[in-house]
Formats: C-alpha cells, structure tokens, sequence
C-alpha cells in the first residue's frame, strides 16, 4: 500500500489518537455532521482504485445513542428485511449503516430473514451468536468494543456480527484477500470513538472494492486500534438524515449490479445524535 504522511487531527472527538500513516491519496477532511458525529470522504489509488467514506462518533458527545434492527416478534424468519435508508427513516435515525450478515437475500422490503452472527438490539437478543462470527458490542453507556465468540452480553444494548476481526491491538490482520464492497467498524485504543467505514467496490472506474487487511489498513489509519469487517458486497450502504429528516444515500451501493442501487438487509446499526449547535 502507498503511504502518505499526514496527521488527523481529532477536534471535537474525544479517544482518536493521530494516525502518522495512511493508504489514502490525501489526509482525511472531516466535516461535522451532528454534535458528536463527523464525515470524511476517501480516496485510495494504490493498488486499486478505492472511494469510501467514514463517520467517527465521539461516544461522550450528548445525545449519542444507538439501534440494531430489532427482531420481528411471532413471524418467521428473526427480522423483517428493509432498505438502510428505510431503516433510518422508519427509526428517526441520524445516520445508519447495514450491519451483519445474513439471508436469504430478497427484492422487496418486509421479508422475513435471518440473521448470522449475534444481534441484540434495545438490550433484546435478536441472533444468537455463531461460532467463528465477531460482533460490535455497544454497552448502554456507549462503551463499545470489537470481540469474538463467546460473548458476554451483560450490560450490552445494542449488538451486530461480522465476518472477521480486521484490525487488534493496533495490529492489522490478513483475511480474506478477495476484493468486495466492504462495511466496517472500528474502535479506537481508549473505546471512546466509533468509526463506521463504507468502502464501494465492483464499480470500474469509480472504485475497485477492498480486501479485509486493506479494510484494517483504513481502520487503523483513521485511529482506530480495533477493528471488525461487517457484511459487505452488494449490501454496504451508508445513509445520513438531511435537515428535514429524509435518508441521503452517502455511497454508491451495487445491488443486482445496479450502481446506486440498495439492497434489502436484516441488519442494521443506527446512531441517534442531537443537532449541530446554532452558531
């Protein structure tokens, strides 16, 4: 990977230590979004072409709260399939991200599926975890954390699973080599900050996709010490809430080889923030 000298420089959010090196072809330019929550577009030309975005979360600001998809109740299947930005808007979500893995996969909203991997959500399991399947845990002081199974959900709110732990104890980790759209989540050294990661991918020309050490590479350049591959593909989608609360799509998605196209997920992590204050 090509590495660049740049700072990062963590203003308004507590826990992110400066990264002195990184895969981007320039320093990530993080915009506020929400009071606790930043934005920064990225860009990766070696040795592909990659485009992404990522949203760091200060897990102190006021306000800062989260949500998995919740369970169906009675109907088959353990949620209900919906779009990310469905997602957003049906919970008056501020920014959501698809989560964990899952099937089948469906064209139409409201089917059932299932989960794979943990999922707790409101301090409700939806998913029981699975042998080999990390997961994010957000305990209900927001402390947050990357771990593998099994797991101790005492105290613990909200819960996806993923793939492969990326990125521990500040070290990356080889996985998968193949290249896919990828979502992922890291943790910074001191557990205060949360970053959500979208890399696109199958895009020719636009970009490329990522494998899972390159997915750590990007974690771990952004500050983070922890870091975990969520699902991917086709389903990676980033949404944020514009100013009259109406789902903006952040990437470009790729379901059915459809650029900018969403797929229906059973899992999804969303973030509750509170305003920018007025100036």
């Amino acid at each position: 990977m090509r590495s660049v000298l740049f700072v990062v420089l963590a203003t308004g959010t507590a826990g992110l230590l400066p990264a002195a090196d990184g895969p981007f072809k320039a320093p990530p330019v993080w915009k506020p979004l929400f009071s606790g929550v930043e934005l920064t577009d990225l860009i990766g030309d070696t040795p592909r072409l990659m485009k992404g975005h990522a949203v760091r979360i200060d897990l102190k600001a006021a306000g800062i709260g989260f949500l998995a998809t919740p369970g169906n109740g009675d109907r088959p299947g353990e949620t209900d399939g919906l779009k990310t930005s469905t997602f957003l808007k049906r919970h008056k979500l501020q920014l959501a991200i698809n989560a964990a893995p899952f099937g089948p996969i469906h064209k139409d909203e409201e089917k059932e599926q299932d989960v794979v991997g943990v999922q707790v959500s409101g301090g409700k399991l939806v998913s029981p975890a699975q042998p080999g399947y990390p997961a994010l845990l957000l305990a209900k002081d927001n402390r947050a954390r990357i771990a593998a199974p099994p797991f101790d959900l005492e105290g613990i709110e909200n819960a996806v699973g993923g793939f492969h732990i990326v990125l521990k104890g500040g070290e990356v980790l080889t996985g998968d080599k193949s290249i896919h759209p990828r979502t992922a989540a890291g943790v910074s050294a001191d557990g205060k900050t949360l970053v959500l990661l979208v890399i696109d991918g199958r895009q020719k020309d636009f970009s490329d996709g990522a494998t899972t050490a390159e997915v750590g590479e990007w974690l771990k350049a952004l500050g983070c010490a922890e870091g975990i591959n969520l699902d991917g593909g086709g389903t990676t989608t980033l949404v944020v809430a514009g100013a009259d609360g109406a789902p903006k799509l952040i990437n470009r998605p790729i379901h059915a080889n459809k650029s900018g196209t969403e797929r229906v997920s059973a899992s999804h992590l969303g973030v509750f923030a509170k305003p920018l204050p007025q100036k």
